[in-house]
């Protein structure tokens, strides 16, 4: 991967409240990663449960020390604390896929019901397959992160074929950096190939703790806050 322009890539997420990567991992750290993910799910117990109840697995930090130095130390954090102009709070790992049978994921933005006020925040979302059209790529609303919305999952009345919507059709490795406020879904699934895709998930660490929003958060970091 060339050197990346920090300066450049926060233009446009400030524009749009994302950047899309292309080849942010190389081959060999996408296999790396495709590894781990084998070795989670030989060696923690429950997550079956979880993820054919929607799809995705959270907290993968939580029982495995590498996605948890990944989340804590990996090379994406100088880049996301340019971009949101903040120190980051790390949230946790959330392992993506959309098997047949789960339904896709609805409009809505990450910051709803967050902990945190105001709610500031940034994903890293890579994908470990090749996710188009067909098999339900990322979909963004440009310049969401902007403007207010309603606090309801999924967003009431949305258009998903508005003006500022864009499809995100990506490769292994491919990289996706978002703003927790950006609107962003799942599409219609055609075809039901593997769509396998990792996120890091961060707060802005000058966002104030809410202890009530804290007692339903589902992070390990929730109560002892680690700034990175």
């Amino acid at each position: 991967m060339n050197p990346l322009d920090f300066d450049a890539l926060k233009e446009t997420f400030d524009a749009d409240g994302f950047v899309v990567i292309r080849g942010y991992l190389s081959s060999d750290e996408v296999s790396e990663m495709r590894s781990r993910l084998s070795t989670y799910r030989t060696h923690v117990d429950g997550w079956q449960g979880e993820f054919e109840g929607g799809g995705a697995v959270k907290g993968l930090d939580k029982h495995d020390e590498w996605y948890r130095d990944y989340l804590l130390g990996g090379r994406h954090i100088p880049l996301m604390k340019h971009l949101i102009e903040d120190d980051l709070v790390p949230d946790n790992v959330t392992w993506i896929d959309k098997p047949e049978g789960v339904k896709r994921t609805l409009p809505h933005y990450d910051a709803l019901g967050s902990y945190l006020s105001p709610p500031s925040g940034i994903s890293l979302w890579i994908a470990l397959d090749a996710i188009d059209l067909r098999n339900g790529c990322l979909h963004y609303e440009r310049g969401s992160h902007r403007r207010d919305k309603a606090k309801a999952y999924p967003l009431p009345d949305y258009d998903e074929g508005n003006p500022s919507a864009v499809a995100v059709e990506v490769e292994p490795g491919d990289a996706v950096i978002h703003s927790a406020l950006t609107v962003h879904w799942s599409g219609v699934r055609e075809e039901h190939r593997s769509r396998t895709a990792m996120v890091f998930v961060y707060w802005g660490a000058s966002s104030k703790y809410e202890a009530a929003f804290a007692k339903r958060s589902r992070s390990g970091y929730a109560r002892d806050r680690v700034t990175v």
